[in-house]
């Protein structure tokens, strides 16, 4: 992470941004000077953008991406200090932590890429974090641009007559410190369950709780959901947080990050891809493949307003029968 932060800041269309590219391809070289990668390239509103694919184990039809942006804001639209406001987000978590883990987790698995029977994507995606938030945003950007433009031009990367995709897996601020995932509600519920399941077996139960907060978020594995693919969001709640407020803030630096939830992160989805991918005829695990199950659960605040909407009831039908007795027992006394 810290090589990203050094680069500085990898706002799209600038020399940084094309700079963080160029770090990606020499630390994937320097697991193996063949690896294969494939650049994409789109504009936004005149500006360039990229977007960076590696590929494992080619050899095999099905594939399983995991996926992390790495642009940073352009501007700190949610820093406590107003000047700081204009000043670019370092990107410590929200983008940087996903990239590292990915970077990891390509070192790893590429040690035992003869033991796994898929192949493997390894997904930058450029230009997720410029959307409108508190009146600043590119004009005519949306979020998560980078991932709509690849999925757009999904059939230029593979042969959709012999591969198919059988998952998504996104990694979007994994290295705040006290890390702790929420039950994306956009995600398919079979895989993200999975993925809590496997977290919580390795002992991270409170990084994976069992009654997890619960929100929809819009991120980038979303345009892979458009497309039918079963796809996963692992992050955190960053809106309402007070174990990490950092969020579009000048402060989303190094000095935030944690090293144990970069490794739990990476330790999980690597155990994901042993678990149903891992060449051993002695592996009796049974997950949630081929995750089409998807049932959503109502975000917590919608719970919250459902609760204070049946207490409000509560209390109206209560007056009520209350005013209607005292009104009865006001009759009664007039009779007498």
């Amino acid at each position: 992470m810290q090589d990203q932060l050094d680069i500085g800041f990898r706002i799209p269309g600038t020399p940084e941004r094309v700079n963080c590219v160029n770090y990606f391809i020499s630390k994937f070289k320097e697991i193996n000077s063949n690896f294969t990668y494939l650049l994409h390239n789109y504009t936004i509103d005149i500006i360039a953008c990229q977007n960076i694919l590696f590929k494992l184990n080619e050899n095999y039809s099905n594939i399983v991406i995991l996926g992390a942006h790495y642009d940073s804001r352009a501007k700190a639209t949610k820093d406590p200090i107003i000047a700081d406001r204009n000043n670019p987000v370092p990107g410590g978590n929200d983008g940087a932590s996903g990239c590292a883990v990915l970077i990891e987790l390509a070192k790893v698995l590429y040690t035992e890429r003869v033991n796994l029977s898929c192949q493997i994507w390894f997904l930058f995606f450029d230009a997720e974090d410029q959307g409108k938030d508190n009146a600043y945003g590119i004009d005519e950007w949306d979020w998560c641009e980078g991932s709509q433009r690849f999925v757009s031009d999904i059939n230029n990367f593979y042969n959709y007559e012999k591969e198919n995709f059988e998952c998504m897996i996104l990694l979007d601020m994994v290295g705040g410190e006290n890390l702790q995932f929420i039950n994306e509600q956009y995600s398919t519920s079979s895989l993200l369950d999975e993925l809590f399941a496997i977290g919580r077996d390795l002992g991270y139960t409170y990084q994976f709780p069992s009654n997890p907060e619960s929100a929809s978020i819009i991120d980038d594995h979303r345009a892979f959901l458009g497309e039918r693919i079963p796809s996963a969001d692992l992050i955190i709640n960053f809106w309402n947080n007070p174990d990490w407020p950092y969020h579009h803030t000048t402060e989303d630096d190094l000095s935030h990050i944690s090293s144990t939830s970069l490794e739990i992160t990476g330790k999980t989805v690597e155990q994901f891809i042993y678990n149903n991918y891992f060449n051993d005829p002695d592996n009796l695990y049974h997950g949630n493949y081929p995750w089409s199950q998807d049932i959503n659960l109502p975000n917590t605040e919608v719970i919250i307003i459902v609760i204070i909407l049946v207490a409000i009831f509560g209390i109206a039908v209560s007056m009520h029968f209350f005013a209607k007795k005292s009104s009865e027992n006001k009759s009664n006394l007039a009779i007498i």
